[in-house]
């Protein structure tokens, strides 16, 4: 009896040790769920479809569901229908970050990054984004409002055409490794 009691409770861990956790994050394009591609400290990441734009959900996001990959590339269609100039920064560049809405806050509390002050008055219309120089990050609580969600990729997304953006990003002196 021990034994058998034994060989359930192990079954029952090993098979919680491989299912998804609640509010974990699902990718899907079209409708059918696809994997992430990276899996790593902070969440999983998966790049859209036709622009290769990468996404990430942190782990600490809340999710109403599985996130459509398809919404990125139709928000960067109309930006670049929008701005027929094109993007100033590659798409592939920054990834777009899904994180907590207390986070979004947190960053919002310390003052913001003197190299985006060209920025800040775009930033206050939308407090849901929040840039850096390595990721333009959005409030998970727009995941719940699809209209919502649309307004925060749209602004998000948006940086990406703007050449202030740019200017800032290409002030930044980045790291080279030793040789």
């Amino acid at each position: 009896m021990h034994t058998r009691m034994g060989t359930f409770a192990a079954s029952a861990l090993v098979a919680c040790l491989f299912l998804p956790a609640p509010g974990s994050a699902q990718f899907t394009i079209g409708g059918r769920k696809v994997p992430p591609i990276e899996t790593n400290f902070a969440g999983v990441r998966q790049v859209s479809p036709r622009y290769g734009l990468v996404v990430q959900i942190n782990h600490d996001a809340r999710t109403a569901g599985d996130f459509e990959l398809s919404l990125l590339d139709d928000t960067y269609a109309n930006l670049l229908h929008q701005y027929r100039g094109g993007p100033a920064v590659p798409t592939d560049l920054l990834p777009v970050v899904f994180v907590s809405d207390a986070k979004i806050a947190r960053f919002g509390e310390g003052a913001r990054r003197r190299i985006f002050r060209w920025l800040e008055p775009d930033l206050r219309k939308h407090p849901d984004v929040h840039l850096s120089p390595a990721a333009i990050f959005v409030s998970d609580a727009t995941l719940s409002d699809r209209e919502k969600l649309r307004s925060a990729l749209s602004r998000a997304l948006g940086f990406l055409f703007d050449q202030r953006f740019r200017t800032a990003l290409d002030s930044i002196e980045r790291p080279q490794p030793d040789r």
